[in-house]
């Protein structure tokens, strides 16, 4: 299978997950996913990651909330083990809050769903 080295390393370093090596011998990226207004990526058929661009604060409690929805949903589904929502905004600090405070009032939030405010540097190779 072909390994993707920036999706590697994007996972391991940028979002903290100590997956085995052997799972990144299948990566499914999906630059467009549907539903999503991003990028889908699983790895290893075991993670399901969201990448969703978020720079207003206005909407993004309805955006935070309908992504976990529907990828706790896909999660459960397809019996994968965990799941990361990664909202990449190009000043992360300033959303970092109000996205917490959607997250944990979600409903969705378990020991198998991660939440992630990322710099756009961060997923420049994707």
């Amino acid at each position: 299978m072909k390994k993707y080295p920036e999706v590697k390393r994007f996972v391991q370093e940028t979002l903290g997950c100590s997956c085995p090596d052997e799972v990144f011998d299948h990566i499914d990226y999906q630059k467009e996913a549907a539903g999503i207004a991003g990028k889908k990526v699983t790895v290893g058929d075991r993670l399901l990651i969201y990448i969703n661009t978020m720079d207003r604060k206005s909407s993004i409690q309805d955006v935070v909330a309908s992504l976990l929805e529907q990828g706790v949903k896909e999660r459960e589904e397809r019996k994968l083990n965990r799941f990361r929502l990664v909202l990449v905004a190009s000043c992360p600090n300033e959303l970092r809050s109000l996205a917490e405070r959607a997250f944990d009032g979600s409903g969705y939030r378990d020991g198998k769903t991660h939440l992630h405010i990322v710099d756009k540097s961060a997923v420049e190779n994707f």
